[in-house]
């Protein structure tokens, strides 16, 4: 059962001398006047299966874009195994699954999709066997050769899983994963994940029952800065 806890401190056991998969410190984000991340600080340890949890509005897409290095911080940084987001070191390590990242070229098929984002991060020889494997892995052949814009939601979203675990990921970030699928679909993707006991595993979702896979669950309002905190609990 997960652990729902507010801390910083990653339950991994990967030793003091390693770096986190994830580090975070200090990191606030701002649009305009709206400040939708205050001063967060937390630790992901290597290997580790780590729940964000908030209510809707709290910030937990733009924490995964904020380490994904699609958004800046406006405050603070953010590490990937060492690496600060954004950085090349940092965008090769991570597989991200984030909703906005579920479009795809619509006119080309899914299994043409899965090839393209193949050819960015493996070697050419290696894309269609490693696209067929991932295929099997969530049962996606039914439907991977039609258009990606005569696709359901959730097919789209089982794409958009198997994409990001395209290319051996060592950090893997998924933004409500299971939002879209039923209850074999989202099987498929806990053991496909399961199946990677090496990959650090990041779930964002506002719904704890789509957290109980992971063996730590952190509270977003709870890693915040404490007048950030208060200020949260009304």
């Amino acid at each position: 059962m997960a652990t729902f806890v507010p801390s910083q401190q990653s339950s991994s056991g990967t030793g003091c001398d390693a770096a986190p998969a994830i580090e975070v410190r200090g990191l606030s984000r701002r649009f305009g006047a709206r400040t939708v991340l205050d001063r967060i600080d937390l630790t992901i340890g290597v290997r580790e299966r780590a729940g964000i949890w908030g209510p809707n509005g709290s910030g937990k897409t733009t924490l995964l874009r904020c380490l994904a290095g699609t958004l800046t911080p406006s405050e603070g940084r953010a590490l990937v195994l060492g690496h600060p987001s954004g950085s090349r070191n940092a965008r090769h390590a991570l597989g991200v699954c984030l909703g906005q990242d579920r479009a795809f070229y619509g006119r080309l098929s899914g299994r043409e999709n899965l090839l393209f984002a193949a050819r960015l991060h493996m070697h050419p020889a290696s894309c269609r066997l490693a696209v067929a494997a991932i295929c099997d892995e969530l049962a996606l052949d039914s439907f991977v050769d039609r258009p990606v814009e005569r696709c359901s939601s959730g097919m789209r979203a089982r794409l958009a899983v198997a994409r990001a675990l395209l290319g051996h990921p060592e950090v893997i970030l998924l933004d409500e994963p299971v939002r879209s699928l039923d209850d074999t679909a989202s099987e498929l993707v806990w053991a496909a994940l399961g199946r990677r006991p090496g990959l650090t595993v990041v779930v964002a979702s506002p719904r704890r029952d789509d957290l109980a896979w992971c063996s730590r669950v952190i509270d977003l309002v709870g890693a915040a800065a404490p007048a950030a905190r208060a200020a949260a609990s009304g």
